[in-house]
């Protein structure tokens, strides 16, 4: 059994709230305004009543198989083949969408920052960072998520505090947007966008107990949604969503609308220090988590030979999109259908366990 340490509750949190909202500086609130117009801040609450709902799931299936993680519950379940190719199912997709998040970054980096650093070059630098950190444990990333978290949380509500001034409540009319309908459904689909959370019963045997791992994803769930949904309402007031849907980085447009008296402006420095800080975080996570699945699926016990060539096949899987455009498109994809891997690969395995009354012995955590 590969040796992971043991967390609490306070960085299971972090690591889980800053995994899912530091999406909320990349492309994905402009892409809701296209596609809902007003109605895309309170979109996100249905979001998040989704992906609780799919973390029940989850707790009920890790209840049913106590003491273990998502990884064993499969192949305890639905037997050794089809637990492996479920396994290897969400390795895959774990990789894909971490190296689109990775791009997407590096692509957003470059508009606004870096207009001259090719996006291989932040690529490869973020990519030797997460190494190393993989390298020193997933304790040290979990305690760098704790330390940091503060620091990025205030770091994000300072900006929207601050730029209070540019806030006009007449955008967030038509209050319904496109109808009700539409808003429903995509929100439902859009669970997605919170899917990170199952990454706690990847990492299941970190945690002291199932109580441990409910009250962690739950709470990260509702910062998480608090998080979207006040960047949604926030930029949405200060841009009308005509002009929100064809930004970049909504939030870092909006830190750069802060000037109160003529000193305190342009706090864009605080808001990319605050983004490369978070983003470095979940990369690294969900890169652990990735590597974690795959050698839990193959039964290997030391991760650390397959750390380096996980990373160059992450470098190469960001570098086959073309352009922002391309990652855009793998982006939305991701999050808008993501939840039939995220959510639904524990769903069918706790149908199976119930059907052919599989049931966990129970071993220590």
């Amino acid at each position: 059994m590969i040796k992971e340490g043991k967390i609490g509750v306070q960085e299971a949190i972090a690591l889980i709230t800053t995994s899912i909202s530091v999406k909320v500086y990349f492309t994905a609130p402009a892409f809701v305004a296209k596609v809902l117009g007003p109605s895309s801040w309170y979109m996100t609450l249905i979001s998040a009543g989704t992906a609780m709902l799919g973390f029940t799931i989850v707790c009920k299936l890790l209840k049913r198989f106590p003491g273990r993680d998502l990884i064993d519950i499969f192949e305890q379940s639905m037997g050794r083949f089809f637990g492996f190719i479920a396994s290897m199912i969400l390795a895959l997709f774990l990789l894909a969408n971490t190296a689109a998040i990775l791009r997407e970054f590096a692509e957003v980096l470059k508009v606004y920052v870096l207009q001259l650093t090719p996006p291989s070059f932040v690529i490869a630098m973020f990519l030797s960072v997460t190494v190393a950190a993989c390298f020193l444990g997933f304790e040290s990333i979990a305690r760098a998520a704790k330390l940091f978290g503060y620091l990025i949380l205030g770091g994000f509500l300072l900006v929207v505090i601050l730029a209070a001034n540019n806030y006009d409540y007449h955008n967030l009319f038509p209050f319904l947007g496109y109808g009700l309908d539409r808003v429903f459904v995509y929100g439902v689909s859009r669970s997605s966008y919170y899917g990170e959370v199952i990454a706690l019963g990847i990492i299941a045997s970190t945690m002291q107990g199932l109580s441990h791992i409910k009250k962690a994803g739950y709470i990260a769930l509702m910062i998480s949604g608090f998080i979207a949904t006040t960047t949604l309402l926030s930029t949405m007031m200060a841009f009308n969503y005509t002009t929100a849907q064809e930004m970049t980085s909504r939030m870092y447009e909006l830190s750069r609308l802060i000037r109160i008296g003529g000193f305190l402006q342009r706090l864009d420095p605080l808001f990319v220090f605050t983004w490369c800080i978070g983003s470095l975080i979940s990369i690294s996570f969900l890169f652990y988590c990735t590597i974690s699945t795959y050698c839990k699926a193959f039964r290997i016990q030391d991760m650390r030979p397959v750390i380096v060539p996980f990373a160059i096949i992450f470098l190469t899987a960001g570098m086959i999109p073309q352009d922002l455009a391309t990652v855009m498109g793998y982006s939305q994809i991701f999050r808008q259908h993501g939840w039939t891997i995220f959510f639904g690969l524990p769903s069918l395995s706790l149908i199976i366990a119930i059907i052919r009354k599989k049931k966990g012995a129970g071993k220590s955590a």
